[in-house]
């Protein structure tokens, strides 16, 4: 019953936008990530019954036809999806919470000669390329951006990126305390406007940039690359250095919320 409850759920993340019932169908008959799912929990279903050989074979027609190698001996909660399975990788032992989504490139096994695998909590969303290896422990809610290698254990509700990854936004922990205590003078703004042209792409930038102007979303749209660009630039501008726990949605909201941040930073 646990399997075709997965499989359901797995089915029904596929299948959400499909309008008709036509549309629905053939996602199911043609989506190869789809299948890469189904057969490994068939091959999971296998493995829990002692039926490993059999297991083996399910994960090997799974790479054949799908591209993707998935252990039985991992660990999958319900809801998985998968874009374009070719590379996906999933070592025995992995543990992965429910409504994860992996794209094309992805490896979730061991790091080194340890046959130590991660334990991943649910809702991750690795990009292409994106990498996690080891004894590591990554919370809920995770993004890893593209081609980014996480080696390192990450709590809930972040964003990492670059090799080896680091946090470059979290989710406010605070509410009210991650505010600023007082708005930041006019020459830190204008520096930060400046550097925010340097440093992201130009047509992404509005013509008029005040400390209204939004980063994240509405305004400017700040992706996580841009992201972590802007932060190496801003401890290069400003000489300081930025603590990955600082690095909160709040202080990312608007251009006047993070020279205020900047400024408290500096005075500090």
């Amino acid at each position: 019953m646990a399997m075709l409850e997965n499989v359901r759920r797995d089915i029904a993340r596929v299948t959400r936008r499909e309008e008709t019932w036509v549309d629905k169908v053939g996602t199911v008959c043609f989506n190869l990530g789809l299948h890469a799912v189904l057969l490994y929990r068939l091959g999971r279903w296998l493995q829990l019954h002692h039926l490993g050989p059999l297991a083996v074979l399910s994960s090997y027609v799974s790479s054949v036809v799908t591209g993707a190698q998935i252990s039985p001996r991992a660990s999958i909660g319900a809801g998985l999806r998968v874009y374009h399975p070719h590379g996906v990788t999933i070592g025995a032992g992995a543990i992965l919470g429910r409504d994860c989504t992996l794209t094309h490139g992805n490896m979730i096994g061991t790091f080194g000669a340890s046959d130590d695998r991660p334990v991943i909590g649910d809702r991750l969303d690795a990009a292409t390329g994106a990498k996690i290896l080891g004894r590591i422990t990554v919370g809920d809610k995770v993004t890893v951006g593209p081609n980014a290698v996480l080696i390192h254990s990450v709590p809930s509700d972040v964003t990492v990126l670059g090799n080896p990854a680091r946090i470059v936004l979290r989710a406010d922990e605070r509410g009210g305390h991650d505010q600023p205590s007082a708005e930041a003078p006019s020459e830190v703004v204008s520096r930060l406007v400046s550097l925010l042209r340097r440093t992201v792409e130009v047509v992404t930038i509005p013509s008029q940039v005040d400390r209204s102007t939004g980063l994240l979303g509405e305004g400017i749209g700040l992706d996580s690359v841009e992201i972590l660009k802007l932060v190496c630039a801003i401890e290069e501008e400003f000489d300081l250095t930025i603590d990955e726990s600082q690095l909160t949605a709040a202080r990312f909201k608007t251009v006047g919320s993070l020279a205020a941040f900047i400024h408290e930073r500096s005075a500090g």
